[in-house]
């Protein structure tokens, strides 16, 4: 971290954290107050410290085949099942609106019906585009 790396690849950043209040708040488990702080808390921090934010969605449906495909397994899951992917997929929704809102270099790719190799080229292309960008806007800045 001293040497200031150009990229650091964080899953679950403080982004997730949003999702999460954002759900607890939902289902009643936060008050209006506490979830208003903890984003005007935490936006900033994310703005200032994350140059770009990648998720991806898709329907429970398609999310809870995708699990018992990839570890052939069939017994059910105590936590991932349709109502929380639901709840879950309700708050990404928010947050998107939220990233928006507070300008949030936010990115939401639908992987519903689409291969992971796709979708990976996607997410590449779209960080290296925004990788591309902010150096040239800090060039010019440099050299205006």
């Amino acid at each position: 971290m001293k040497k200031h790396p150009d990229i650091i690849m964080v899953d679950r950043s403080l982004f997730d954290r949003l999702i999460w209040m954002n759900r607890l708040y939902l289902k009643q488990g936060i008050e209006e107050e506490e979830y208003t702080e903890y984003n005007e808390y935490y936006v900033p921090i994310i703005k200032e410290k994350i140059d770009i934010v990648i998720s991806t969605y898709t329907d429970s449906i398609t999310a809870l085949k995708r699990d018992y495909t990839a570890h052939l397994s069939l017994e059910k899951r105590s936590f991932l099942n349709e109502d929380n992917l639901n709840e879950y997929n309700t708050s990404l929704l928010n947050m998107k609106s939220l990233a928006e809102k507070e300008k949030i270099n936010f990115y939401l790719f639908d992987t519903t019906n689409k291969n992971q190799r796709s979708i990976s080229f996607e997410v590449v292309n779209t960080i290296l585009d925004n990788m591309r960008k902010k150096y040239i806007d800090e060039l010019n800045l440099e050299y205006k």
